[in-house]
């Protein structure tokens, strides 16, 4: 089966060739730097300078170090297989999007190892597993693939905090994650990036809701470089409810995309996307959130928020939400703005003796702290207020 995939993915790329900005999910981010970046081999790796405990689940360049997974507390509660033995083509069924990506294409054909990992039925985790993923690279221009499925089956209760830590040359780390949520469970996923490393960062996460399932996915970002982020949520069956809030700090001449899309393919559904973005110096984001109401998803209530903050002339934020809906019987909105500091309480501040840097300060965090408030995990609410009065000070 995966050999399959694998040489129909690389005939796809091979015919498709790197994405163009004429492309929609494209428009407004250049793949140009990704053809500096081969596949190469890999030397031995270590994991001496990384610390992990009963709680963690490390990933080496994509591949799941079994010999700290011996210690993983919940062990007894999951099932681990190798990609290269699922035979079960609905597991490793990606959306017609994603499949129809070229970079994505390039990934499938490309990964090396990569773990089916199940949660067993009313799985219950009181504290947060946290996921490492290390990227190791001993030499420049390497690009690292990695794919690995997670599956949570019927009334489990997860909350995932996961973090990528690069060492060594710069390299382009290309991600594939897929998320299969059966009835009844519930996934607090928060991702936390703070990478100066100057790797480029290209993912994939593809979420598969079934019925009466809660999905909390959380992300800050900081000081990335280049990163390009595919979300593509399918609510497949009744009374799911999905919610996306993002942070994120750029500045210098970093570029961060959010491409979101969230398909309501079954009724009484719920979805919000909150992001953020605040943009220093020549920075830029981009915004390309998307909501498809199918015929028949009627109750749908779904809510598309983007709101950008300049603290640059020269910085630019891309925003583009859109609505498709093809059912009557629902309450759907989106809304986008972008501007600087508002002068009128900066003055108000200084009117009450707040000199005019702790003013804009006060200011940036008051608007940040409305999507961090929102975040499903008080520990990330914690990391990224921290990470985000660095990025101030910095």
């Amino acid at each position: 089966m995966i050999d399959t995939l694998k040489k129909t993915s690389l005939e796809f790329f091979h015919k498709q060739g790197y994405p163009t900005k004429k492309l929609e999910n494209w428009k407004f981010t250049s793949s140009k730097n990704f053809k500096n970046f081969s596949k190469k081999e890999i030397s031995d790796i270590t994991i001496a300078n990384i610390s992990t405990d009963e709680t963690t689940l490390l990933f080496i360049n994509g591949k799941l170090c079994l010999n700290t997974f011996k210690n993983f507390r919940y062990r007894d509660n999951i099932e681990i297989n190798e990609l290269a033995n699922i035979e079960e083509k609905a597991i490793l069924t990606f959306s017609d999007t994603f499949m129809n990506d070229a970079m994505f294409n390039l990934g499938m054909s490309e990964f090396d190892g990569g773990h089916y990992i199940k949660f067993k039925k009313q799985t219950n985790v009181e504290d947060p597993i946290k996921i490492i993923n290390l990227f190791q690279n001993d030499t420049s221009d390497r690009r690292i693939v990695s794919f690995n499925i997670f599956h949570f089956e019927e009334g489990s209760q997860i909350s995932i905090v996961e973090k990528d830590i690069n060492e060594g040359a710069p390299s382009f780390n290309l991600k594939m994650n897929k998320f299969i949520c059966d009835n009844a469970s519930n996934l607090n996923f928060a991702k936390y990036v703070e990478d100066k490393s100057d790797c480029h960062l290209l993912s994939y996460s593809y979420y598969k809701v079934g019925k009466d399932v809660c999905l909390n996915m959380d992300s800050m970002n900081k000081d990335a470089i280049f990163s390009k982020e595919f979300i593509e949520i399918d609510l497949n069956n009744t009374g799911s409810d999905a919610k996306v809030n993002i942070l994120n700090l750029v500045k210098d001449e970093q570029h961060l995309d959010n491409n979101i899309l969230i398909n309501h393919n079954a009724e009484h559904c719920t979805s919000f996307q909150h992001v953020r973005n605040i943009l220093d110096n020549k920075s830029s984001t981009v915004f390309n959130g998307k909501v498809i109401v199918a015929e028949g998803a009627q109750q749908t209530d779904s809510n598309q928020s983007n709101k950008n903050l300049l603290l640059s002339l020269n910085s630019t934020a891309f925003s583009n939400p859109q609505l498709e809906i093809y059912a009557d019987d629902v309450s759907c909105g989106h809304g986008s703005t972008t501007g600087a500091l508002d002068e009128n309480s900066i003055f108000y501040l200084r009117a009450r003796g707040i000199d005019q840097s702790s003013a804009q300060k006060m200011l940036i965090k008051a608007f940040a702290k409305e999507v961090i408030d929102e975040f499903s995990l008080s520990s990330v609410q914690d990391i990224s207020e921290i990470a985000l009065d660095r990025w101030i000070d910095g």
